[in-house]
């Protein structure tokens, strides 16, 4: 992976939001709340990225990425899916950047990591911070495009 893959892997996420045409789900997340959800976690692991790369010791727990009353308020300051495409967009290039800074020194940096989904816990470890951005940029997103795509009437 490297750093114009990083940003590239957010294209079609980005397209579907500007798209827009999404239906509101009976159960989990509307399109709103999906792209908040992504801006989020690009920009939480980002930091940590560089705070680590500062010499910092930062841990990452996604929880502010992850909580329904903080997501829709972060959806409502960015203007609707317009504004969150653009958001998305920043993030990805924001933790691109991060990827790129990190060095053979801070690369397998463990971050101490708390992964929730849906309330539960699914990771509860240290992760080398390269590793988490590369997730992020694929498993992660993969995930969340299928999401979106799903809302599609």
């Amino acid at each position: 992976m490297d750093e114009y893959t990083i940003r590239s892997a957010y294209a079609a996420f980005v397209a579907a939001l500007r798209e827009s045409g999404f239906a509101v789900p009976t159960e989990g997340w509307p399109a709103e709340l999906v792209a908040a959800h992504v801006c989020r976690n690009n920009d939480l692991i980002s930091e940590a990225a560089e705070r680590i790369i500062a010499g910092e010791q930062p841990s990452y727990d996604n929880s502010a990425a992850v909580d329904d009353d903080s997501l829709r308020s972060y959806a409502d300051s960015a203007g609707g899916l317009a504004g969150l495409a653009d958001a998305v967009e920043t993030s990805a290039w924001r933790l691109a950047r991060a990827w790129a800074a990190l060095d053979g020194e801070t690369e397998n940096h463990l971050l101490p990591a708390v992964i929730l989904d849906s309330g539960t816990v699914v990771v509860d470890e240290p992760i080398p911070i390269r590793k988490l951005i590369e997730g992020n940029a694929s498993f992660h997103l993969d995930l969340h495009l299928r999401q979106l795509k799903a809302l599609r009437p």
